[in-house]
């Protein structure tokens, strides 16, 4: 059954995160965290779920550059798995325990939580720097800069829902649509960044950006207060 190396990376992949996961999910519900209740304000994953979906390369797709080789339906839900771990993974990692230790030592103020947004999604954005040692050190450094605005519309995730989970599905939706045509790490072939792609994500990833600053800058003491006793 796993008897493929595609198979074998991902059910190797899904097993470690899981057991990194579980690991600082575990500490962070040591430590008293709230993350993990009931979300609040749910609509507000929307505009993290539309940045990862515009992840999915549809111009290129659409005009048959690419193709999906690994067609088996065990072969789309062991990817699948590796996307959502990956994503409560990281999630717990940035968004759960970095954003809370963050959190305990800038000031407890709007000014703090924006610092320590922004603090965090840089240090997310820098830690897929490790990528150079895989030899594509132009393809870390884009990874790196395109994984800091990443790490903000997860961090707005988390400062609205106040719940990893929210976090995590978005980031696993946004693994799933980027890597789904990798070779090396999706189901498919003939992944090609074109200009229709790239201006397409571009235009879809500054609208939601325009609309989270524009809320943000709303963002009340009373709501800071909410999300600081779920994280401290």
């Amino acid at each position: 059954v796993l008897s493929t190396p595609k198979r074998n990376f991902f059910l190797t992949k899904t097993f470690s995160l899981g057991f990194g996961w579980a690991a600082i999910a575990l500490l962070l519900k040591r430590r008293g965290t709230g993350l993990f209740q009931k979300p609040t304000k749910i609509l507000f994953l929307l505009p993290a779920l539309i940045i990862a979906a515009d992840n999915f390369p549809f111009a290129s797709f659409f005009e048959g550059k690419m193709q999906r080789t690994d067609k088996e339906t065990l072969d789309l839900l062991l990817f699948a798995a590796y996307c959502l771990f990956t994503g409560l993974f990281e999630e717990t990692v940035f968004r759960g325990l970095l954003f809370t230790v963050l959190a305990e030592r800038f000031e407890q103020n709007k000014n703090g939580l924006t610092k320590t947004v922004f603090v965090s999604s840089l240090v997310f954005g820098a830690a897929h720097l490790l990528n150079m040692f895989y030899g594509d050190i132009g393809g870390a450094l884009l990874q790196a800069g395109y994984s800091c605005l990443t790490g903000l519309a997860f961090a707005y995730t988390l400062i609205k829902t106040k719940n990893l989970f929210c976090c995590a599905l978005a980031h696993g939706l946004y693994n799933f649509c980027g890597l789904f045509f990798s070779s090396e790490q999706g189901l498919g072939a003939g992944v090609v960044f074109d200009l229709p792609t790239a201006v397409t994500m571009l235009v879809v990833s500054l609208a939601v950006a325009a609309f989270a600053i524009f809320d943000y800058c709303k963002y009340t003491e009373e709501e800071r207060r909410s999300l600081y006793e779920r994280l401290l």
